[in-house]
């Protein structure tokens, strides 16, 4: 039995680096304890502003359920469902009102998972459609006030 997480993730990452500036974008979570490494992974320039803004990927569970017996020795069918955490920062700065900006970006991205392709269809042999599910709220990120978005996914495939 072939997984196929690496296209799975790849499909994520390259349907977030699709929108419109989003900012860096880690198709793994990412760790920085200092001024230094967060500029490092998560600085962007948008409209000539610096600030922070970018995304990590990362498969938090996946499981697994027998759909087809087979006999004879050859192979059972069975769907496998990853559940994915996809994790965006943004830099706040209210006298721009970026709660809006951030919003906006994180809707536009769930659209983005949502039609992506290699999520859904003969990629995974399935045409149910991928559901985002996502969280918006505040965290300090290296001492630094950020949006913070979380997003869930469970795309599936059947191997």
């Amino acid at each position: 039995m072939a997984y196929g997480e690496a296209t799975i993730r790849a499909a994520i990452k390259t349907a977030i680096e699709a929108a419109t500036n989003e900012g860096q974008v880690h198709d793994y979570e990412r760790w920085m304890d200092d001024w230094a490494g967060l500029l490092t992974l998560f600085k962007s320039t948008i409209d000539g502003v610096d600030q922070i803004r970018g995304w990590t990927i990362t498969l938090e569970r996946m499981g697994q359920e027998l759909i087809g017996m087979q006999g004879g020795g050859a192979a059972d069918t069975v769907l496998v469902t990853y559940s994915y955490r996809i994790r965006g920062f943004m830099s706040v700065d209210d006298s721009e009102a970026t709660e809006k900006t951030f919003v906006a970006l994180a809707l536009s991205l769930c659209e983005q998972l949502e039609a992506a392709a290699g999520l859904t269809g003969a990629v995974l042999e399935r045409e149910e459609p991928v559901v985002a599910e996502c969280r918006i709220d505040y965290a300090m990120l290296a001492g630094v006030l950020c949006h913070r978005a979380e997003i869930m996914i469970n795309p599936q495939e059947v191997v």
